[in-house]
C-alpha cells in the first residue's frame, strides 16, 4: 500500500532535508518512491516569505 507523509519548513522547524532524512533513519523498513518538493512565496502584511513543504511518497517493506 502507498502512503504519503508530508514535512513543512517554518520559523519554529529545522530543513526539511534533515526532517526528512531523521524520520527515514526512524523508519529504515520504509521504501521511498518519490519525494515531491515545493516552494510558495507568501504575502504577508509587510514582507513577503518562502515556504516549502516536501510530500514524501513511500511503502513499508514488508507489503511489497
Amino acid at each position: 500500500m502507498i502512503k504519503t507523509k508530508i514535512f513543512m519548513e517554518g520559523f519554529d522547524d529545522p530543513n526539511i532535508d534533515k526532517q526528512i532524512n531523521s524520520w527515514i533513519a526512524k523508519h529504515p523498513d520504509y521504501i521511498i518512491v518519490d519525494i515531491k518538493l515545493q516552494s510558495n512565496v507568501a504575502d504577508g502584511p509587510d514582507c513577503q516569505f518562502v515556504v516549502r513543504d516536501a510530500l514524501v511518497i513511500y511503502r513499508e517493506y514488508e507489503n511489497v
